[in-house]
């Protein structure tokens, strides 16, 4: 019965060339795009999961009673970590920490090195909690003193070509015009490409205690400090219970306080980490649903044009289907016939697609900034196959059973007519496809002007001539004279500087350098 499949498929691929390549193409196509946004869908959802602890890792945010509205956020103060840890018998591990991008790059050095890396302040617990698994030291003292780092492995490579023979030794780093050495107590894994957060170093909480002037006894609660506070519950512990102690715990320490908290599970940070009026208002998975409904509906548009390319040449195969239920063919094995055709076009189309996507995922790469490959595991080949049924399906279940139900009488004596049902579906499908079409056509160019609108948007600053750079080392703390020298140069009109940067994007002490008529203007930002 296979067998016979496989010659009729490949006798009626041989007849209908063109229609074959045309189908081909569509559902490559359809399945590309769809792959694509796959790949990207699925890694947004893996998104700070790989910690161990996931299911019991949670962010303490807080609710904040104003006249207008409810005010949401996950700056919480300083001391809270401590004090739940104390008062709240369900908590296993807590941490504070600085929050992402909370400080520009550091300027770091050791063994005779300067570079710009990532870094961030925890508490010691912090590696109790999070599984950045340590390569060397223990987790219960690398952050035990307040002049030990943790770096990371490619930090260590990038520093000292190894990871053997670093602990202890000395790391110096410059951070807004303040210089401190630490010592090297411990090296962690990368961190994970589908993390939220990039750091390559790990320096104690009382660093910034102290380097931000923070008391270590008198508290108040009535204010929220710019840090993140993470805890660890229990093995079983009740994340309900935990809330409604929670709802009222600032309350009852200030009358004043506005302040009411709530844990957030970390991992749903990434994708609902949108509040409005103190409710989850989606985040980033409006974008993930989005792209989830475009993927299909170019999946479908592909479906949509196989069916109509095959309805359009049912009439070529009437004699065909005649003869066939003439000497007994049953309809069952008729449509079982065509939708093998249409699950075999669906499984060439597939390898082609899976061509296309590997030699579109480096260019893809780059616009999504992510690091998307593709891994023939068990879970992904079972989504290709499932795709692929489906897909075959739906394109091939119309065409089957609209072929396979014409009467062999009628088909002789030339008596098939189309029904107004089916002119209805085929002009529908055509409508919809059509519709379908034009809409993401007028979605891209609505794109297409913003960027355009984006680019060419008068900022307030000649930006066309402007050349921006971060201004580290010597220069820090030495500005006026910098800037002195930098306004000899032939054709500089004019340098000054600034905190922080034009674009909003606080990374560091930045300048800039300007050209008019191919002379330099310096605008150097400190």
């Amino acid at each position: 019965m296979l067998k016979h499949t496989f010659i009729l498929i490949y006798r009626n691929l041989r007849r209908f060339k063109s229609t074959f390549y045309i189908n081909i193409i569509g559902l490559t196509a359809g399945f590309a795009c769809g792959l694509l946004i796959y790949l990207w869908i699925h890694d947004e959802f893996r998104f700070d999961k790989y910690h161990e602890n996931n299911d019991r890792l949670y962010q303490v945010m807080y609710h904040e009673k104003t006249d207008a509205d409810v005010k949401t956020s996950g700056q919480t103060p300083y001391f809270l970590a401590e004090a739940l840890r104390i008062e709240i018998p369900e908590i296993q591990y807590t941490a504070v920490t600085t929050p992402p991008m909370f400080f520009p790059d550091f300027t770091i050095s050791s063994n005779g090195k300067l570079l710009k890396a990532i870094g961030k302040f925890v508490e010691r617990d912090f590696f109790h909690m999070f599984s950045h698994n340590l390569l060397v030291g223990n987790a219960e003292d690398v952050l035990s003193n307040a002049n030990s780092v943790v770096i990371s492995e490619s930090l260590a490579m990038r520093l000292f070509n190894s990871t053997q023979n670093v602990i202890g030794k000395p790391l110096d780093y410059e951070l807004l015009h303040s210089k401190k050495q630490v010592f090297i107590s411990g090296i962690f894994r990368d961190v994970p490409a589908h993390s939220s957060e990039r750091f390559d170093f790990i320096l104690s909480f009382q660093i910034i205690r102290g380097f931000m002037g923070l008391p270590n006894q008198v508290y108040t609660w009535d204010y929220t400090d710019p840090f993140y506070t993470y805890v660890m519950l229990k093995d079983g512990a009740d994340v309900s219970s935990i809330n409604r102690k929670l709802e009222n715990y600032i309350s009852a320490k200030s009358t004043t306080s506005p302040f009411s908290l709530f844990l957030k599970p970390y991992s749903d940070f990434y994708l609902y980490g949108k509040y409005e009026n103190g409710r989850p208002n989606g985040g980033r998975i409006d974008y993930v649903i989005l792209f989830s409904i475009i993927g299909v509906f170019i999946l479908l548009i592909a479906c949509i044009n196989f069916i109509n390319l095959s309805t359009a040449k049912a009439r070529t195969r009437l004699k065909e289907i005649g003869i066939k239920k003439v000497i007994g063919v049953s309809r069952k094995s008729l449509i079982f016939q065509y939708l093998s055709e249409t699950i075999f076009l669906s499984c060439v189309s597939l390898l082609s697609a899976l061509i296309v996507v590997y030699l579109l995922l480096p260019e893809f790469n780059v616009i999504t900034g992510k690091s998307l490959q593709l891994s023939f595991n068990f879970e992904w080949i079972a989504g290709l196959i499932l795709i692929t049924l489906t897909t075959g399906l739906i394109a091939g279940i119309y065409p089957a059973l609209y072929i396979s139900g014409f009467h062999p009488a009628r088909i002789f004596k030339n008596q098939v007519s189309g029904s107004l049902g089916e002119l209805l579906v085929r002009k529908g499908l055509v409508v919809f496809q059509f519709a379908l079409s034009i809409t993401f056509i007028i979605s891209v160019l609505v794109i297409y002007h913003q960027i355009e609108f984006l680019q060419s948007k008068d900022l307030g600053y000649r930006k066309d001539n402007l050349l921006y750079f971060s201004a580290d080392g010597n220069i820090n703390g030495k500005a006026p004279i910098f800037l002195d020298e930098v306004r000899r140069f032939h054709g500089v009109v004019s340098a000054s500087s600034m905190f922080g940067s034009l674009t909003g994007d606080f990374n560091g002490l930045p300048g800039f350098i300007e050209y008019r008529e191919r002379k330099l203007l310096c605008t150097s930002s400190l």
